[in-house]
């Protein structure tokens, strides 16, 4: 196994990291380093680097040139370029090859913790934890005043050198406390970091005017919503004073407005309950004032996130209008990808044409109108990022990866007439449909298709349906329910199999417990007080910490979201059939996607099932039938897997 040293840095900058995004911080020309806490994982080398050292000498440039060793940082971006930035270029340090960079936030994700140190070392309690009187040192120290001085007091900052080794001490014990990533895993992390590295670009120009057409809006909205409320609510960002305010002139609309939140029962007027009460109200079904109806529509459409992805857009953009360092290996539990900064992964799906967008634009730049401008500025977003002058992007999606992956990891024959139909292009929605006995409602069928297959009943059924504005009576949900149930009968025989072999390995520490298509179980006690691991077919491990069978139910620490700072301890969450359904296939669906992604060198996003190049004009015909290629050839682990996928050729991200 290669040596490890552990590093963090302290710095302080003009920019604003928390706006321009760690690419943009580390290569600002005010941005410096404070000190360098450092340890290696076997603390033989232990110690505080500070500017008055200079250049490394002795057992640290040892480890710096050797090529055994890993560089270790959490979340690695962030000290990786300013190590680049400003270690070699000011001090003197050998420049450390890509890879050679090892993440300690990647690994705590990999196992099932939490991504940031301070919760990642509580959920395992170990014996050094960060300390929390780093903020505080940050805004002192790391955050210049309205003048741009910085404060050097030698107390603060004797303060912050302690933190620092405080923070590679507690990181330490977190990589000597979980699991390693493997050399895949690793390799996974280090492709992830090449896309970022790359960036998108975006159109500054139309993000520019987007934001000031926003802002016209807001100012319309606030106006509004102090008018309808005869100056109870003056901004459409008063959301608990909004909420509030409704449930006082509405009590009619409380029971929407209500959810529980670990048991707890609160109110609150988001995005899909926002969403649920003016359907509600559409149809009739809820009776609430014009007033109050307008009020909650004037929240949603102010709430709308568009000002707050295109300033991001140009707060992080480069001098070549490319915003990098966007995406996060195992951002999620199942070792997806989660977004950052651009939030990409959040972006309206009904997009803008291009040719409309082009249109838009222009008359944008002429100062004419918009009609339903907020939700105009949301469809423009994915067409502001483009690819360079003289360059296209090619995006290949796969097609209802999900509901391929879960009957073929099924691996039960009567599985296979589905995988045939897939294979034959069939309408799976139609099937869907024909399976309840609905034949022709392609909608319906859709609906059961998305939330049935992981165990979801009434509650999936509606959650989904209301997405695509369907609403059926309880009672109907639930046979379509049943019936769609027996016509698939080898996904319940999935779900329970996956229970049961989990349970079994839990009960019999040590010994591996086989489902499907090299689905195996394993409880390995020595793991963060006992944790079970899925191995998946591509050989990567999906975690569940401190898990248990507890009155014949698998629980376990929920541990990746983190706690709060008074709780006394972890929540805890159920393991069953349908959940532990959805995490393989999830996780099956996503090495997909990065098994596809090392050979695609020229990717520049990934967004859910979806990858995108930027390649010159002239090859992008050939790059789209090279990328379907690789899309629609399952890897050596998923052999007899039907993949679809059919790249388009784009001019701007979105729609052709």
């Amino acid at each position: 196994m290669l040596s490890m040293l552990i590093i963090d840095f302290e710095t302080r900058s003009r920019a604003d990291l928390t706006k321009v995004g760690t690419d943009k911080y580390a290569s600002d020309p005010t941005t410096q380093v404070l000190c360098m806490g450092l340890t290696s994982l076997d603390a033989k080398l232990r110690g505080l680097w500070k500017p008055e050292d200079g250049a490394p000498t002795g057992e640290l440039l040892d480890y710096l040139e050797s090529d055994t060793c890993l560089l270790a940082a959490h979340n690695a971006r962030f000290d990786q370029l300013i190590y680049e930035y400003v270690m070699t270029n000011d001090y003197g340090f050998p420049s450390i090859p890509a890879e050679r960079w090892y993440c300690t936030s990647a690994q705590a994700r990999l196992n099932g913790l939490p991504a940031k140190l301070d919760d990642a070392t509580r959920a395992i309690n170990t014996k050094h934890k960060k300390n929390h009187r780093g903020s505080f040192l940050i805004k002192q120290l790391s955050i210049p005043d309205e003048h741009g001085a910085f404060n050097s007091d030698p107390a603060l900052m004797q303060e912050m050198y302690d933190y620092c080794v405080d923070d590679v001490e507690a990181t330490r014990d977190l990589v000597l406390g979980t699991r390693r990533m493997t050399r895949r895993e690793h390799t996974d992390w280090l492709t992830n970091e090449r896309i970022n590295d790359r960036g998108v670009r975006i159109d500054r120009e139309l993000a520019g005017l987007c934001i000031g057409y926003a802002q016209v809006e807001q100012t319309a909205i606030n106006a509004e919503l102090t008018r309808l409320s005869a100056g109870a609510i003056t901004k459409y960002t008063q959301t608990v004073r909004i909420r509030d305010w409704i449930l006082k002139r509405e009590p009619a609309a409380e029971a929407l407005m209500t959810v529980y939140k670990d048991g707890v029962k609160k109110y609150s007027l988001d995005k899909t309950i926002r969403k649920n009460v003016l359907d509600a109200a559409d149809s009739d079904e809820l009776i609430i004032s014009d007033i109050s109806y307008d009020v909650i529509a004037a929240l949603d459409d102010g709430n709308k996130s568009s000002v707050s992805k295109y300033t991001t857009m140009l707060a992080r953009a480069e001098d070549d209008d490319r915003v990098r360092g966007s995406f996060i290996y195992a951002g999620a539990q199942t070792i997806r990808y989660s977004s950052r900064g651009l939030q990409l992964h959040n972006m309206k799906r009904d997009a803008m044409s291009a040719a409309d967008t082009v249109a838009m634009k222009a008359g944008m730049k002429a100062g004419e109108s918009l009609n339903d401008v907020m939700n105009q500025l949301a469809r423009m977003m994915r067409p502001t990022l483009i690819p360079r002058e003289g360059n296209l992007f090619v995006a290949g999606d796969w097609s209802s990866i999900e509901s391929r992956g879960l009957a073929y990891l099924a691996d039960d024959r009567r599985a296979d007439d589905k995988l045939e139909a897939f294979e034959r292009g069939d309408d799976m929605y139609l099937r869907a449909a024909a399976d309840v006995g609905q034949k022709g409602d392609r909608q319906l069928g859709k609906v059961i298709e998305l939330s049935m297959g992981y165990g979801g009943g009434v509650g999936a059924f509606k959650a989904m349906g209301r997405n695509f504005d369907l609403r059926l009576p309880d009672h109907v949900i639930d046979e379509h329910k049943n019936a769609w149930r027996r016509a698939n009968a080898w996904a319940p025989a999935f779900w329970a199999r996956l229970e049961r072999q989990a349970k079994n390995a839990i009960v019999h520490p040590g010994v591996k417990c086989s489902v499907s298509r090299g689905i195996v179980y394993m409880f390995i006690p020595s793991l963060i007080g006992g944790s079970l691991v899925c191995e998946l077919p591509d050989g990567t491990c999906l975690t569940y910490p401190q898990a248990r069978v507890e009155d014949g139910e698998i629980t376990a620490m929920k541990a990746a979201y983190g706690m709060k700072q008074d709780a006394t301890e972890w929540p805890r969450y159920k393991l069953w059939g349908g959940l532990l359904s959805e995490n393989v296939t999830q996780a099956f669906c996503a090495a997909l996607l990065r098994e596809a992604l090392l050979v695609m060198p020229d990717a520049v996003m990934h967004v859910h099932d979806e990858i995108v190049l930027e390649v010159p004009s002239a090859e992008a015909d050939k790059c789209a039938q090279q990328l379907q290629l690789v899309m629609e050839t399952p890897p050596a682990w998923a052999v007899g897997l039907p993949l679809q996928a059919e790249p388009e050729i784009l001019t701007r991200y979105g729609k052709g």
